[in-house]
């Protein structure tokens, strides 16, 4: 016997957040001179077209698997971004178009489960948060000390924006505490690994993005679980 859970989610509930997304003050920063991602833009036209209505059927296995692949891989493609940046690459062109394939990759996921209105909500938070961790370490490069005290209460508003998303997609089952807490150290670990990594400190840099990466997988795991226990599992054989 195999349990299957039926993820037939809210979507209307979801796409009600993008206006709260959009609207955060996360969004309303200056473009940076390294740009990954204009936070300014609307995301909507890369999220592919999904069918109103239809069930996606994924067992939470399936789900923590994907999400496990694509948010340790972004991880990791961030602090490469981070990396060339605080060492004096403005275009780091492969490692972005790589960091831009992984978010369309988990942009995609989402509107498989949530619809378009929830794609789109999550877009628009993941690329915010994302240029952030760019301008964080270009103003660690430069010593630039305002830039990074922007940039980490941007990635404070991120936390509190996301928790709330994840937390109201999943009707709860991630709860808005737990989140905001795993973000947190999420923001904490990165930030962490570009100050240990301009600065020299190679050995304290490769060990908090190794701990970036493993706490990646705790993420993904809560947040899958709490995807699936949406609704009763159906059995089949």
């Amino acid at each position: 016997m195999t349990r299957h859970r039926s993820l037939i989610l809210p979507v209307i509930a979801i796409a009600a957040l993008f206006t709260s997304a959009c609207g955060s003050s996360s969004s309303d920063s200056a473009r940076s001179p390294v740009t990954v991602f204009d936070v300014s833009a609307d995301p909507g036209a890369d999220i592919p077209t999904t069918v109103a209505g239809q069930p996606v059927r994924l067992t939470a296995g399936q789900v923590r698997s994907a999400l496990n692949g694509l948010l340790s891989a972004h991880a990791t493609l961030v602090a490469t971004v981070m990396h060339q940046v605080g060492h004096g690459n403005d275009q780091p062109t492969a490692a972005i178009a790589a960091l831009t394939v992984n978010t369309q990759s988990l942009t995609s996921a989402i509107a498989a489960i949530y619809g378009a209105g929830g794609a789109r909500a999550f877009a628009q938070l993941w690329e915010q948060h994302t240029q952030f961790f760019v301008d964080y370490a270009r103003g660690d490069r430069t010593n630039d000390h305002a830039a990074k005290a922007l940039a980490l209460r941007r990635l404070l508003d991120y936390q509190r924006d996301f928790a709330s998303f994840v937390s109201t997609a999943t009707s709860h089952g991630a709860s808005l505490v737990a989140v905001t807490d795993l973000l947190h150290t999420h923001v904490r670990d990165l930030t962490g690994y570009i100050d240990a990594d301009t600065a020299g400190n190679l050995a304290s840099a490769r060990i908090l993005l190794a701990r970036s990466v493993a706490h990646t997988h705790i993420i993904a795991t809560a947040i899958a679980n709490a995807i699936a226990g949406q609704h009763l599992a159906t059995v089949t054989p």
